[in-house]
């Protein structure tokens, strides 16, 4: 093939796989709970007894046809367990099980490769389906605890990986304990029933005094980075250490991750705080090196608007390490891989954050006009942004047809988006000092806006809308959004970037992309009453429940009137009723199923990826931006997307080490008090005026200790020199 019919080829074949992850999801599901009794490939017998010659309870296992397998359990679980930027993290699941694979390079589960899945299920047979709880150790480690009773005892099953040098060699192991407690006045014996492979760590016995407590520890390798030396030996194993070593240096190791990002470190809903942290890690398990791929099983490969989405998130959150790495990878899949277009309309975005969070001129400067060595598979910004300008080939000036929805259609996403990507691109040209296409960029972004707006007015009016239509030129009843349990109706929400990331890059902004985000947040939601439960904006064939992106989807609501806290609540929704591990959930997300043994409200099925990483992405950046948001004016928006309910008197909010303008960072605290709500900063100087905006003081404030007040817009605007300020409110918010 020549390199062209090539990418044509990839193109097509790569937006089939997608489109056919989210139908196939059901029938899958179907055959794994078939499944579920006996895993083919999970080696059943016992390590130590031949007292498990029945199958497990348990299942972790690839369930789809070869090459584009999903990883789940008996219930539609799944989570991710691993180490930074191993070349393939471990899927676990309810129970204490897990999968480690061993399909080789580019060959994991959902890769799209066409060489069959391969690889080995661990677990132990002790599990029984009985009444569970699924956490991660500390809230938000990537050590997964299952915990349930059996036979009078109370057990637990942890499981971690650790990074592990032996013999000069980097691997992964995976540590286990099974922890049996007996809270009787009588012996109590349970044998763990550990499936062959698994690396005995002690000499444990099976019995159990009375009032005590015994830990079974195993491992497991599971991973080379990439490597192709020998996996060690047993001893070599048990030599490196115990179950106990290893857990401090995991700890160790993602705290300190941890700490160079912003920190959410209070919250009215502190479930949020760990939901934040276990989303940076998880996403550090599942990219493999320098590819942000989507996740660990199902979407393992990188496809390229997700990977803007996940590094957008990361420079967010001030997370740099390696970002030229990062950057070139984007620009590498952007290039290579446009199975979606929107990926490189928006490439130019992700420069914008990353300039405007470290200042790195010289770095985007070299690579603002200059392809890699590949050449056009390896755009410069400039490339990509004068890529926008020859893809606006539909109606009026509009952007080309795409599939970017998973469906064909001139898509109301893909405008915005290019406009997103066109003043960002104007913004950047502007830093570095390129006046010419800073001039164009800005031209081009006047003449695109036109043309959307023209087209949007027109579908409006002829159609009598009173919606932000998901097509630029249907009403929603004439395409995939007519089922309104179908999230795509707010795609432009999220996906496009533009009402409230392109607010904060100072773009100018006007047209029902603006106007209508009030009316469209309230058509959706109204469509879905008697449906949906409140707060979750649907799903996807067939999967119509919920999805990894339902926070996401609040994002636009921060540049609105009334539904500014739209992505915490749509947040709290995902953690409430939608994960399908600890902190993790599929793309798109099934009706609760009643039957789990999992305690709490999960869904019974999922496609797509769990955890999926730009779901968490989008998760975790309306977090941030909600409660904090850098402008690119210098100015900084303090509290604009908080709910009501967190002004209650004795509420506490706070961040620290939240990143602002090149390379500065600083903390602040929002704390209720009766009727005062005060705002307290520390660390560096912002570069410009502070606005503090909760929703509650709209109409709302009698008095600032501060700053200027504008009521209408509950804004209290302050020099960056303020360091505090106390807000008295005309009504006292919520009681606590």
């Amino acid at each position: 093939m020549t390199m062209a019919s090539a990418h044509s080829f990839y193109r097509l074949s790569a937006r089939f796989y997608r489109l056919s992850a989210r139908l196939r999801a059901v029938g899958v599901l179907a055959a794994a709970l078939a499944l579920a009794a006996g895993v083919a490939t999970a080696t059943t017998a016992t390590a130590a007894t031949a007292t498990a010659a029945a199958a497990p309870p348990y299942n972790c296992a690839p369930n789809g046809p070869a090459g584009s397998q999903t990883v789940y359990g008996t219930f539609g679980d799944a989570s991710v367990i691993g180490w930074a930027g191993n070349s393939q993290g471990v899927v676990a699941c309810l129970g204490g099980s897990f999968w480690v694979d061993t399909s080789g390079p580019d060959g994991g589960p959902g890769s799209a490769s066409t060489a069959a899945v391969t690889g080995t299920t661990y677990g132990y047979g002790v599990y029984d389906d009985s009444p569970t709880t699924w956490t991660n150790a500390d809230g938000y480690l990537p050590a997964l605890v299952t915990t349930f009773h059996r036979d009078g005892a109370t057990i637990s099953i942890t499981n971690f990986g650790d990074d592990v040098t032996i013999g000069g060699h980097a691997y992964v192991i995976i540590y286990s304990r099974v922890s049996v407690t007996n809270p009787t006045g009588a012996a109590i014996s349970v044998d763990p029933q550990a499936s062959a492979g698994l690396i005995p760590l002690n000499s444990a016995p099976d019995a159990v005094p009375p009032h005590s407590t015994v830990g079974h520890d195993y491992a497991v390798p599971s991973d080379r980075f990439g490597g192709s030396y020998a996996y060690p030996s047993s001893s070599a194993i048990v030599a490196a250490g115990g179950f106990d070593q290893h857990f401090a240096h995991m700890r160790g190791y993602w705290n300190s991750q941890l700490a160079g990002i912003a920190q959410i470190t209070q919250l009215p809903d502190a479930s949020l705080i760990d939901a934040y942290k276990t989303g940076f890690i998880y996403t550090q398990i599942i990219r493999s090196g320098d590819e942000l791929k989507t996740g660990a099983n199902g979407y393992d490969k990188e496809f390229s608007h997700d990977v803007i989405g996940i590094l957008a998130n990361l420079f967010t959150q001030g997370y740099t390490s390696n970002a030229h790495g990062l950057l070139d990878r984007a620009r590498y899949v952007i290039g290579t891989q446009t199975q979606y277009d929107d990926g490189v309309w928006t490439y130019p975005w992700v420069w914008a954050i990353y300039l405007l969070k470290t200042g790195d001129v010289s770095f985007v400067k070299a690579n603002f006009d200059t392809e890699g060595s590949a050449g056009k598979t390896e755009p410069s910004i400039e490339d990509t942004a004068h890529l926008i300008a020859t893809d606006r080939s539909g109606p009026g000036g509009i952007m080309e047809e795409t599939n970017d929805i998973d469906a064909n259609g001139y898509w109301t996403i893909d405008n915005y988006e290019a406009l997103m990507g066109l003043w960002a691109y104007h913004w950047l040209a502007q830093q570095v000092g390129n006046t010419s296409e800073a001039s164009w960029a800005a031209s081009q972004y006047s003449s695109l806006l036109a043309a959307v707006n023209k087209t949007l007015d027109a579908t409006i009016s002829a159609n009598h809308l009173n919606y932000l239509p998901c097509s630029m030129t249907e009403p929603n009843t004439d395409n995939r959004c007519v089922n309104a349990e179908d999230a795509n109706w707010a795609a432009p929400f999220l996906f496009g970037r533009w009402a409230w990331d392109g607010y904060l890059f100072g773009a100018p902004l006007s047209g029902p992309g603006v106007s209508l985000i009030d009316a469209t947040y309230s058509y959706g939601f109204s469509r879905l009453t008697g449906k949906l439960p409140a707060n979750t904006f649907g799903g996807y064939p067939t999967q119509y429940y919920s999805t990894a992106y339902n926070a996401g989807y609040g994002e636009w609501g921060l540049a609105s009137n009334d539904y500014r806290d739209q992505g915490i609540l749509s947040y709290e929704f995902m953690v409430a009723n939608g994960q399908s591990g600890p902190y993790s959930w599929w793309e798109s997300q099934q009706f609760p199923n009643p039957g789990s043994p999992w305690t709490g409200t999960h869904p019974e099925a999922g496609n797509g990826s769990s955890p999926h990483a730009w779901g968490m992405a989008n998760a975790n950046m309306v977090l941030l931006d909600s409660l904090a948001a850098q402008r690119s004016d210098g100015s900084l928006i303090v509290g604009r997307g908080v709910p009501d309910s967190w002004v209650a008197s004795g509420q506490v909010i706070s961040l620290a080490n939240f990143p602002i303008t090149d390379g500065r960072h600083l903390g602040l605290s929002i704390r209720a008090n009766g009727n005062a709500v005060t705002l307290t900063l520390n660390g560096d100087q912002p570069t410009g005026p502070v606005l503090f905006q909760l929703p509650a003081f709209v109409n709302n404030i009698a008095h600032a200790s501060a700053g200027t007040v504008n009521e209408k817009t509950g804004t209290v605007t302050l020099a960056a020199t303020v360091r505090t300020v106390t807000v008295q409110l005309t009504q006292p918010g919520p009681s606590s």
